[in-house]
């Protein structure tokens, strides 16, 4: 008696353990977040402000991983086969971000030196090691997310770490406005679900024939699907994070002085530039359109709408760049709004919020897909 592999009574068996496993994983990494640093001096820092073993964050493997793929797209390319370039890639992802939270483990380490007990080496030492060891530990989990549940695994370290913590404080501060900027911050936080949900389903598909197909007028072409922003809100957070770091260093080195409206003017312009390029740097990273022109070449099949003279790789590169910018034009035009708002509520902070709403619904879409779908595709 042959066992159906994919009976509902087995995919639900799966997606429950797969889900299970995923919020063990996110307990832990809740639990890592509480633990406090050493030789810090926690009553002078205020309860909303506690850095963890893990006050570095994921951030170090996402601009680690932005960094390699913008260093990858200007050199020229190589004839690597597509699994040692992966590896390749990998590498060197892995010892950029070594060295990304070596630079900002020390730039934490000289924040936190006016609440050290002591002021000795040795305790820069510890407290630096420790920061570093809880980067690293949230790279591999990552990493190991990423392998096992074919999720973001940034993605998932960002939401358990930060994202819950950010949200409770953010409904928290909502709780206590009145009946009018409640209804204002609902409807908000339903442009923002709304957004994300079209961001996530949303696809871009291209027209493919076998070369048998085009032959024949009565062959229908299939459709080769590609998500509109496969990057998700990386692009946002990485654009937040080069501007702090910006901001932090033009106001050490005190080398522009400029009045207040025309320095959030510019701000904002090189805020809304770095989301849009991120935009395509970060969906680029989650897409190998030379791979997919390689595997389309292999089963002979060609893009319907591309010129007959047009390489498949540069159509789909095209095409798909227009794609990621223009997402990153609606994610830019929605922290534009989110700032407009700030104005009126800023006591609620939804532009600092708003990279944490777009993670918290983007996790519970992609958990929705990949967990609960996953099983009822392959049926069909």
């Amino acid at each position: 008696m042959t066992t159906n592999l994919f009976s509902p009574e087995k995919i639900r068996f799966s997606s429950q353990k797969r889900l299970f496993f995923l919020f063990i994983v996110g307990a832990c990494l809740r639990f890592l977040s509480k633990i406090p640093l050493p030789c810090i001096d926690y009553s002078l820092l205020p309860a909303s402000n506690r850095p963890s073993i893990l006050a570095l964050g994921i951030l170090p493997l996402v601009q680690a991983s932005l960094l390699v793929q913008v260093f990858n797209s200007v050199k020229p390319k190589s004839e690597e086969e597509d699994f040692d370039k992966y590896q390749k890639t990998q590498k060197q992802i892995k010892i950029v971000s070594i060295f990304i939270a070596i630079l900002v483990s020390l730039n934490q380490v000289k924040a936190l030196s006016p609440v050290l007990y002591s002021y000795s080496l040795m305790s820069k030492i510890i407290l630096a090691v420790t920061l570093i060891t809880g980067g690293l530990i949230l790279i591999w989990i990552s990493e190991w997310l990423s392998e096992t549940f074919s999720l973001s695994g940034s993605v998932v370290v960002l939401t358990f770490t930060s994202v819950i913590d950010d949200v409770i404080r953010l409904v928290s501060e909502a709780s206590n406005l009145d009946i009018i900027p409640k209804i204002c911050f609902l409807m908000y936080v339903l442009a923002v679900a709304g957004f994300t949900t079209f961001i996530s389903k949303s696809t871009v598909e291209f027209p493919i024939l076998s070369s048998k197909q085009s032959y024949s007028e009565q062959s229908k072409p299939s459709l080769l699907p590609f998500a509109i922003n496969p990057g998700a809100v990386m692009a946002l957070i990485s654009a937040e994070s080069l501007l702090r770091l910006v901001q932090v260093g033009v106001g050490q080195l005190n080398i522009l002085t400029l009045p207040p409206l025309i320095s959030s003017i510019m701000i904002g312009l090189l805020r809304f530039t770095l989301i849009v390029t991120f935009s395509y740097y970060c969906s680029k990273l989650q897409v190998d359109s030379d791979k997919v022109a390689k595997e389309l070449l292999t089963m002979n099949m060609t893009i319907v709408n591309k010129s007959p003279g047009q390489e498949t790789q540069n159509y789909l590169e095209d095409q798909l760049k227009r794609t990621y910018l223009s997402a990153g034009l609606m994610l830019g035009l929605l922290v534009i709004l989110s700032e407009i708002l700030d104005l009126y509520y800023p006591t609620i902070g939804l532009k600092s919020n708003l990279s944490s709403l777009l993670l918290l619904f983007g996790t519970m879409i992609d958990l929705e897909n990949r967990l609960f779908d996953l099983g009822l595709k392959k049926i069909a």
